[in-house]
């Protein structure tokens, strides 16, 4: 028994002598560590850290560059590398380098050479060149690079470039932002094709060996000028930075002009698909992509090529209109008396009762019959387009609690149904381009740089109509333009055919007098190469019809790209002395193209200059570059145009004579002006 007991106070023993041993150890590090940081040890010891290589690049159709990531590096120095005779002979001269280079982080040469020659002395092996947030772009890492005791030999590399992150670059500002996206941080990607296709742009992940300094710096341990992961792909898109501009411009203008909420403007290739422009005013949602509207009138083109389509009305038919339709408790008017109209009049002055009653009178009895033309020109289902969210048509359908008797004629003229305004655009297209649907495009491939290319899927391009029925449309939306709602942005230059909306829309599950103005529809209407839509959100003030509001940005649109397109641009028209459109000799471009749009008056040419010269013919007004800079300008201006400017630059005017236009000027003193008018005073 005195065996075992002995055995029990050893083994007791030596436990306890572990643990004190243990306890006492804990206290001393405690007394000796005290004010350093737990983690001091694994600060100091290697560890790894991804580092990711370059985000690739988001180019448009003439491969200019739209986004791209600029690497920032943050460079260091190892002191020990240099021997005693190059610190003696060329320190003074790094020094006055980064001083005369970079006086903002090095102010004083004489300072940057005594701390430098310091930390030379004190064997340090890592100095920073510079404040450790400070990160140098390629060209300024290039710079230093020249600098003296920097740079590198087969022996030595006194530099330490750390290549820390890329700063994504967008060389055209706000143009297209939305549809491009954003990039936080330099890895969340938010919104456009920055999101969409993120795990193609960004580059190969690896991992890096750092270390730590209690100070918490991280040091690499390998040179990062060398490390260098894979970049990734490049998105080489179907935008045009040109046309992108003036789209946009002509949206927001008109957005600002007409007090609307928002608005959206997108310019398609008819045969291919290819998205050239895709505009949200003030670029703060993807609108023409996420957001489901109801197109009101502007679906009258769908309900028509589904009754052409399907057999039941004729072109040449003809149709008693009421003045009013009743159905259940709703009354639906045109504002009218009774009338007889065909298919193509009732398009052209966008006739809602004419819709309404033909809609009933063949598709009321079995309405899934509708429905299955809708499913069938792709009018319930996304495009497929290569930016998210895209959201599915929405509609109230047969044999559900809220389809009635008004489900049906309402929604023949746009209303209990909801596309985004890209949906509708793909439809107008397809009859633009004899029937066929076609995806929209907005990446053509992404390239990468081991050599592969790789195109997005989208869905396959099929035929939604016949040619007859496209062909019959095309004529009917051409009609809407020469004589119907949108006659006021006809031209004798070029036809366009389409349609305008005007939809009221929803608060609080009621319709109210507050509206939603578009126009969709493609251009030249005999061989059309191009589509467009424009949308404007909740128009304030006496416009808010789509024809005032949505067809004149579309008009302008047009113009702009007409006159640039070899293949549909113009001929010279021939002068007509009897008849030419009004312009000054000398106009401020700025100032006159806001007043020829509202005149639908195309102004085709538009130079870089601020001040134009005209040249007007019978059909549109052609600006020239006028290059000559105050007073001369003001020869050929209007006398009101030239007070504003002239006084604006500080000068005194007088004038003699009478006329509106300003012939010649005298200065009587350096910023005294006398204008000559056109005409002598009779006095």
């Amino acid at each position: 028994m005195s065996k075992v007991l002995l055995r029990f106070y050893v083994i007791a023993f030596l436990f306890g002598a572990g643990w004190l041993t243990l306890i006492g150890r804990l206290i001393y590090l405690q007394l000796k560590y005290r004010d350093h940081s737990p983690y001091s040890a694994y600060q100091s010891t290697p560890y790894l850290k991804k580092v990711r290589g370059e985000r690739g690049s988001i180019l448009a159709r003439d491969t200019t560059v739209l986004a791209t990531s600029m690497p920032l590096f943050r460079l260091a120095v190892d002191p020990t590398e240099w021997t005693e005779t190059e610190v003696k002979d060329s320190l003074r001269a790094l020094a006055e380098s980064l001083h005369t280079h970079f006086p903002l982080y090095h102010p004083s040469a004489d300072s940057s050479h005594k701390a430098l020659y310091k930390r030379w002395k004190a064997r340090d092996r890592h100095v920073y060149l510079f404040p450790y947030k400070v990160l140098l772009t390629y060209l300024e890492k290039k710079q230093v690079e020249s600098f003296p005791l920097l740079s590198r030999t087969a022996k030595r590399r006194p530099l330490i470039v750390e290549k820390i992150t890329h700063k994504r670059s967008y060389p055209y500002g706000s143009l297209a932002r939305i549809t491009l996206g954003y990039l936080v941080n330099d890895s969340v990607a938010w919104r456009g094709l920055e999101s969409a296709f993120h795990d193609k742009l960004q580059g190969e992940e690896r991992w890096v060996l750092v270390k730590r300094l209690p100070s918490g710096l991280e040091i690499p341990l390998e040179d990062l000028s060398d490390f260098q992961p894979r970049s990734g792909g490049d998105l080489f898109t179907t935008l045009d930075p040109h046309l992108q501009d003036i789209v946009s411009q002509a949206l927001e203008k008109a957005v600002a002009r007409h007090r609307a909420d928002k608005g959206v403007a997108i310019l398609m290739e008819v045969q291919t698909g290819e998205i050239l422009a895709l505009a949200n005013a003030g670029e703060r949602f993807n609108d023409a992509v996420s957001t489901l509207w109801e197109p009101g009138s502007t679906f009258k083109g769908v309900t028509a090529a589904i009754l052409l389509e399907a057999g039941m009305v004729k072109l040449s038919q003809r149709f008693s209109v009421p003045a009013t339709l009743h159905i259940a408790d709703r009354t639906l008017s045109d504002g009218h008396p009774a009338t007889v109209l065909t298919l193509e009049e009732a398009l052209a002055y966008s006739s809602n009762v004419t819709f309404a009653i033909l809609c009933q009178k063949f598709f009321g009895a079995q309405p899934e019959r509708f429905y299955d033309y809708l499913n069938k020109m792709r009018i319930l289902q996304p495009t497929g387009i290569t930016l998210y969210p895209e959201p599915k048509p929405t509609c109230i359908l047969p044999k559900t609690p809220y389809f009635n008797a008004t489900t049906l004629p309402w929604m023949a003229i746009g209303y209990n149904i909801q596309l985004t305004p890209l949906q509708l655009l793909t439809f107008y297209n397809a009859i633009a381009n004899d029937g066929v649907w076609v995806p929209p495009r907005l990446v053509r491939e992404i390239r990468y740089p081991d050599g592969r290319r790789e195109t997005p899927e989208l869905p396959p391009a099929q035929r939604i109509v016949s040619p007859a029925t496209a062909a019959a449309l095309k004529r009917l939306l051409r009609a809407v333009v020469e004589r119907g709602t949108a006659r006021n942005i006809a031209t004798p230059l070029y036809a366009i055919a389409g349609k305008t909306g005007t939809a009221k829309k929803v608060q609080g599950r009621t319709y109210v007098n507050r509206y939603r103005a578009s126009f969709v529809g493609f251009f030249p209407a005999e061989k059309p190469l191009y589509s467009c839509i424009v949308v404007l959100d909740d128009p304030k003030g006496e416009q808010i019809y789509g024809s005032e509001v949505a067809a004149p940005v579309f008009r302008e649109i047009a113009d702009a790209l007409v006159f640039r397109d070899l293949r549909i641009a113009p001929q010279e028209v021939p002068e007509n002395p009897t008849k030419r459109l009004p312009a000054l000799p000398v106009l401020v471009q700025r100032a006159a193209i806001p007043l020829y749009n509202a005149l639908s008056i195309s102004t085709p040419d538009r130079p870089s200059t601020p001040w134009v010269k005209t040249r007007p013919t019978a059909h549109y007004v052609s600006f020239l570059p006028h290059r000559a800079s105050l007073p001369e300008a003001v020869r050929g201006m209007s006398l009101r145009q030239a007070l504003h400017l002239l006084e604006s630059a500080g000068y005194t005017v007088y004038w003699q004579g009478t006329g509106p236009v300003v012939q010649d000027f005298t200065l009587r003193a350096p910023q005294e002006i006398l204008l000559q008018l056109a005409h002598a005073s009779p006095f």
